[in-house]
């Protein structure tokens, strides 16, 4: 499994909401799924905010890229551009929270 998390800034409300409930759906058709989701992001630390967090979960890379480029998300692409700002981060072995906290974590180099 690879999982993204999706970090945005919303510049346009109602249309990053049509942008949301337009895309969502075609996730699922490529295997991915959203894991987590959250409009009510306060920083504990530092002073970036960001309107909407996401972590979606993908059976591959491939998976990931082949909706990405698909024909079905490109409209969505570019309301998204219009919506919002996003970053997206590649979360190579997410591990679950419970998980063995003592095993030491290897940086990806």
């Amino acid at each position: 499994m690879t999982n993204y998390l999706i970090l945005a800034t919303i510049i346009d409300a109602e249309l990053f909401a049509d942008y949301i409930k337009g895309h969502i759906p075609t996730i699922a058709r490529y295997g991915g799924r959203v894991m987590f989701r959250s409009t009510d992001n306060v920083p504990v630390l530092g002073t970036k905010t960001w309107d909407a967090i996401a972590i979606q979960e993908w059976p591959s890379e491939a998976a990931f890229e082949a909706w990405w480029h698909s024909e079905e998300y490109r409209p969505w692409a570019l309301i998204r551009d219009k919506a919002a700002t996003i970053t997206i981060v590649k979360c190579h072995n997410l591990a679950p929270a419970n998980c063995n906290l003592n095993e030491p974590v290897s940086p990806r180099v």
